[in-house]
């Protein structure tokens, strides 16, 4: 009996000590994870990457460019989502232009449940996933009806949105670069696309005027804005920047396909260490941190 009683007391304790074995609900997991620029073949994501638990998140978020030719074959589709489980509601993509270039967006849609540009709001936090490769598709190119789509979605968000704690808008291309003259966009971005409209016509929709004066009044009612785009990883592996009036800027990025023993003599690529974005979310405290965290350390 005694030792019935020592050897249930210690798989007890083994248990209690595993942490593999009590998994969190989703609800009272702290860390998002964001992952941007991350193919290595046409069909594959960087293998370290393969390595990752994502299910140990509370959520993942992707910005672009998740396999060189993502929508290529519909299989690579099927191989992305046995990853990142494209479905789920803590899921959310904002589509590369390696994304999207072989068309077939509606596999994308199909997969994840959804359209390339959404809004949605869980634990205080409200996520704006944005579509900034319209035009870039073959076929595609007259999107005028789907550009005002996503613009009024985007501006109507803004103007209703009164109680979340943060606004997460997720690009992949980083279009808001002339929002600050001290930004360096054309040094840190792998693509500067200033010249992205959310509307057909004249400039006047880019990135700023359009949509960054109403970004700098949700700033003024208590509501942070945060804007991540994964179009990182070439010139920069992070970079952030606050303006004065409190919106944070964000790119994160890898380079998986670089050979650091013969990297291109064309262009000066960065060759630190490849780095993601990592993200602690405290609901209760209604605080947002995050921090760029070496990829080789995060799968050792």
């Amino acid at each position: 009996m005694k030792n019935t009683l020592l050897l249930s007391f210690i798989i007890f304790f083994l248990a209690c000590n595993d942490r593999t074995i009590v998994e969190l609900p989703i609800e009272e997991k702290p860390e998002y994870i964001f992952l941007g620029h991350i193919y290595n073949k046409e069909n594959r994501i960087d293998p370290r990457l393969e390595l990752i638990d994502y299910q140990t998140y509370k959520g993942v978020w992707l910005g672009g460019d998740l396999c060189s030719e993502t929508t290529r074959e519909r299989a690579t589709l099927d191989y992305l989502d046995d990853i990142f489980d494209l479905a789920s509601e803590d899921t959310h993509w904002a589509v590369g232009n390696h994304d999207v270039r072989n068309g077939n967006l509606d596999w994308i849609k199909e997969t994840t449940g959804r359209d390339l540009f959404y809004t949605t709001t869980k634990d205080d936090l409200t996520i704006a996933v944005l579509d900034t490769n319209m035009g870039h598709v073959v076929g595609r190119d007259a999107s005028c009806e789907e550009r005002s789509k996503q613009a009024e979605i985007l501006q109507t968000l803004v103007d209703t949105l009164s109680t979340s704690s943060h606004l997460i808008l997720l690009t992949h291309w980083v279009v808001w670069g002339q929002v600050d003259a001290t930004i360096p966009c054309d040094e840190i971005a792998n693509n500067c696309i200033n010249g992205f409209q959310f509307l057909c016509g004249d400039g006047s929709s880019r990135f700023p005027p359009f949509i960054y004066d109403q970004l700098i009044e949700l700033e003024k009612r208590g509501i942070e804005v945060i804007v991540i785009s994964g179009d990182g990883g070439i010139f920069t592996k992070s970079f952030e920047h606050q303006t004065p009036e409190g919106i944070d800027f964000l790119i994160s990025g890898i380079f998986s396909t670089l050979d650091r023993d013969n990297p291109p003599t064309s262009v000066e690529v960065n060759l630190n260490p490849d780095s993601v974005l990592i993200f602690n979310h405290n609901v209760v405290e209604r605080q947002l941190d995050w921090e760029f965290v070496r990829l080789d350390d995060l799968v050792q």
